[in-house]
């Protein structure tokens, strides 16, 4: 494969996508940055360029997908969804729609946000999701995927998140007993999440690579030392 000049972020507007165009500017290897937004995100910088798209219409967009990489931080929750259906179109169908298209335009590289216990034949329906778009994700054979299953996110949201919020509490209360196989419960800085995507999608390295929680961690607290 190439080095990695041009890369593609959608859902730059939630907490990973935001830590991970922060990173991405800042990162001497990458050259320009375009952000696929629902709305402006009022930022400026030589590197970025921005479009501001309807979700609903992707395929209008499909000529001007062009980019080394295509990095898919797209994701939301059944109740701020507001329905099944509508949260597997954000966390499914958009997502996948995108893979197609980047693939159709010869983009050798896509990189995803996952969850923990994401798994296609799981009763829970968030987690059966997020499996069946991995699935459907490695069947389109990229040269480089890059899966993340990052546990509860420890950020600050603009909205607020009762049930995270009380997760993220829990999980640190009781960080210092989740050891062993419970470490990949422990909530996990957005930072993290972010540069362990883009450090893996940089990778010349034609594989399909999965990184649970804890390898997140792992890596990340390895590199800031």
């Amino acid at each position: 494969m190439y080095p990695i000049k041009t890369i593609l972020i959608v859902g730059a507007s939630g907490l990973t996508g935001r830590a991970l165009l922060d990173l991405a500017l800042e990162d001497p290897v990458i050259e320009r940055v375009i952000v696929w937004v629902r709305q402006p995100l009022g930022i400026q910088h030589p590197k970025l360029s921005e479009l501001t798209i309807d979700f609903n219409e992707l395929e209008h967009y499909r000529s001007q997908l062009h980019a080394d990489a295509v990095l898919c931080c797209l994701g939301t929750t059944i109740k701020q969804a507001g329905s099944e259906a509508r949260f597997k179109t954000v966390d499914y169908f958009y997502p996948l729609q995108l893979a197609m298209m980047a693939k159709m335009n010869g983009i050798h590289r896509f990189a995803v946000i996952s969850s923990l216990g994401a798994n296609a034949q799981s009763p829970n329906f968030y987690l059966r999701t997020k499996g069946q778009l991995e699935k459907a994700l490695v069947a389109l054979a990229f040269d480089r995927l890059v899966v993340v299953r990052p546990s509860l996110l420890a950020g600050a949201r603009h909205e607020f998140r009762l049930g995270e919020r009380i997760g993220l509490v829990l999980g640190k209360l009781l960080s210092g007993l989740l050891r062993g196989s419970l470490a990949r419960y422990r909530p996990i800085p957005v930072q993290a999440v972010a540069w362990n995507l883009l450090e893996a999608i940089k990778e010349d390295n034609g594989q399909t690579i999965t990184l649970e929680s804890e390898i997140l961690a792992a890596k990340f607290a390895a590199a800031q030392s």
